[in-house]
């Protein structure tokens, strides 16, 4: 069988007809109206977006350092700040930024509309690629709550990341993978190779998460060889120069020799590996991770995708707890959705660039992100509503292989949703969701009990499950719709409502980016602190903070990282190797980092309360000078209780 049979192949379950994309419901190559009208509100929502941005001048956080890293390595040749080469971040946002500042137009305004831009361009290509695998009215759906939803909004009018760039090159990726497994000439195959490469090479620039790619193109390989060797052999042919030209340049990146440490503690900076090892990155001082912690964040992390899922659909807080309806279904149900898929398929790049992405980010150590989750969440609605068709199928033909499966999870779920809902759980301190947890326990004691009628009876299920499907499909007898199309008319209204919902909230966030005195526009204690280094200290002062990209932009000073421990011996030593003058401490609501800086700087005060100084305090922050400055400094030795 040539190329073209193994990629268009339509039957699910035979290994000759096996096709790299697994189960696509209905095959669209073709533009229609509704298509124009779905994308038309992709736009709209872009152009909102474009025009509603942060307005402040200057940035705030540490998102800075994609710009200050962009301005030296396009005018310099030297990617990194503050005097130190950058080796973990890949190269990809700020050589953009860079060149954008090169043209003139390097400004805070136009950095965000890039994301802007970004983000619209990558929900186009997603529905692009979704409505070659789902309804068009699931597909738009997708993305329309997605693109209207208050969490990507805030996160691209206010922050400038890799992650919206990354988006729209991965996504473009998957979607031009098709075309070139389907050209037919060797001209066509040679066009869309060379785009898929360059697409592929872009997004391991704009973070190394595209690994992922490189690893559905390998692990597909491997599959569809036990299912079909002559076509694996051709699948080998054909990506062979796209894999190995995208590899050779992630290895030229990563194989840069890092900068030296500035500290002696576990984790960041150092590589990812190194980092995989620590119990926590964001508290460092926990400790190396044994096997046994991995289960615990693997789940913790599972559940922190869940619940930023839910929370960006439904625009509604979600409870923490795993077995929350919220959190414990979606995982439930992706897991189900993508399982059934690969179990069809087998060698789909879809399904193990989604399995990659995800496994790189479960296994990470730190607090996950919506920058980390927000490229992956439309594959993750993608198979969840696989998941939700397959358990519906399932539930009908199999009833008895359904409940054998579920009634355990589900008597497990509700029994944990009881000890949550009345404050037992083991450890814990969070606060209760009222209603949500109530909800959860009802639900999963519902679904417990069908189950057990599941296994009781399974052929009056199935006959019930039956006549509830000829039912659901036929038109009732006072009109000439069906309860199906009337279901269909009011999912479409539910998204309706959630996507007007969503707008709402992000004219309020649009009306705080607008106001340049909103709280929001405010500069941070950071930045504050670092515009009083910059009007009050000598060029050549050496300033220990805990966040350094903002503090190096705002301070224009050599900065050393104030590391997050609360070793008061290391941070003494740290202070007069790098001969520091000038400790920074601000108080945060959150810490990124733990312990907060308050904590170490008290911490190291109580051991060698004459080494520092305070010489400038505000609401938030506070700036120590090194008592040597001072003639009557001597040498800090630890107080005599330490």
């Amino acid at each position: 069988m040539g190329l073209t049979g193994y990629a268009s192949g339509v039957q699910y379950g035979d290994p000759s007809r096996t096709r790299l994309w697994g189960p696509i419901e209905g095959v669209r190559s073709s533009l229609r109206a509704a298509d124009v009208f779905f994308l038309a509100c992709i736009l709209f929502f872009g152009a909102f977006q474009f025009f509603a941005t942060q307005r402040v001048h200057d940035f705030q956080r540490d998102d800075v350092f994609y710009s200050d890293s962009g301005r030296s390595l396009v005018e310099r040749g030297f990617y990194g700040i503050n005097g130190h080469p950058e080796t973990n971040q890949p190269p990809g946002l700020p050589f953009l930024l860079g060149l954008l500042s090169l043209a003139g137009w390097g400004t805070h305004l136009v950095f965000l509309r890039v994301m802007i831009v970004s983000e619209t361009l990558g929900f186009l290509v997603t529905y692009e690629l979704l409505r070659r695998q789902l309804p068009r009215i699931v597909a738009s759906s997708i993305c329309l709550l997605l693109i209207s939803s208050r969490i990507y909004f805030l996160l691209a009018s206010q922050w400038v990341f890799p992650s919206f760039p990354y988006f729209f090159t991965s996504l473009s990726a998957l979607l031009v993978a098709r075309k070139f497994e389907s050209s037919k000439s060797f001209a066509q195959r040679i066009a869309w190779g060379a785009l898929l490469t360059v697409l592929i090479v872009t997004s391991l620039m704009f973070a190394s998460a595209a690994m992922a790619l490189l690893g559905a193109i390998f692990i597909g390989t491997g599959v569809l060889f036990f299912r079909n060797p002559q076509l694996a052999w051709e699948r080998v042919k054909i990506y062979s120069a796209v894999f190995l030209v995208a590899l050779a340049v992630q290895a030229g990146w990563m194989h840069r020799k890092p900068a030296p440490l500035e500290w002696p503690i576990p984790g960041y900076p150092q590589s990812y590996l190194s980092q995989l090892k620590v119990k926590s990155g964001n508290y460092p001082e926990l400790g190396v991770a044994t096997l046994a912690d991995l289960p615990d964040r693997v789940l913790k992390n599972a559940a922190d995708d869940a619940i930023l899922l839910s929370q960006t659909v439904l625009r509604h807080w979600i409870d923490v707890a795993w077995m929350s309806v919220f959190v414990a279904a979606p995982i439930a149900l992706i897991v189900l959705g993508w399982s059934s898929s690969v179990w069809r398929s087998g060698d789909g790049l879809l399904e193990w660039y989604f399995a990659g992405y995800q496994f790189i980010y479960l296994l990470w150590p730190w607090k996950l992100e919506p920058r980390f989750f927000l490229p992956i969440a439309p594959l993750a609605l993608l198979y969840l509503w696989r998941g939700g068709k397959f358990a519906v199928a399932l539930a009908r033909e199999k009833p008895r292989l359904f409940a054998v499966v579920w009634y355990p999870v589900a008597v497990i779920l509700a029994v944990s949703a009881w000890f949550w809902m009345h404050g037992f759980w083991i450890g814990d301190h969070q606060p209760r969701a009222g209603l949500q947890d109530e909800t959860s326990f009802v639900v999963w004691i519902l679904s417990a009990l069908l189950a057990v009628q599941m296994l009781w009876d399974e052929k009056s299920w199935q006959a019930r499950a039956s006549s509830f499907r000829e039912w659901f499909s036929r038109p009732l007898s006072f009109s000439r719709v069906s309860p199906m199309r009337i279901s269909w008319f009011l999912g479409t209204g539910g998204v309706v409502v959630l996507t007007a919902v969503g707008l709402f909230m992000q004219v309020a966030v649009a009306r705080r980016n607008l106001d340049l005195n909103s709280p929001s526009n405010a500069n941070p204690p950071d930045v504050q602190a670092a515009q009083w280094i910059h009007s009050h200290t000598a060029e050549n002062a050496i300033i220990m903070a805990r966040h350094v990209p903002i503090i190096y932009h705002h301070a224009n000073r050599e900065v050393v990282w104030f590391p997050p421990s609360s070793d008061s011996k290391l941070l003494m030593e740290g202070i007069q190797r790098h001969k520091i003058d000038y400790v920074i401490a601000v108080s945060r609501p959150d810490s990124y980092y733990l312990p907060p800086d308050d904590d170490c700087l008290a911490s190291l005060l109580a051991a060698y309360p004459g080494a520092l100084r305070l010489v400038q305090s505000g609401p938030e922050f506070r700036i120590f000078q090194r008592a040597s400055n001072d003639p009557t400094f001597q040498e800090a030795t630890p107080h005599p209780a330490r």
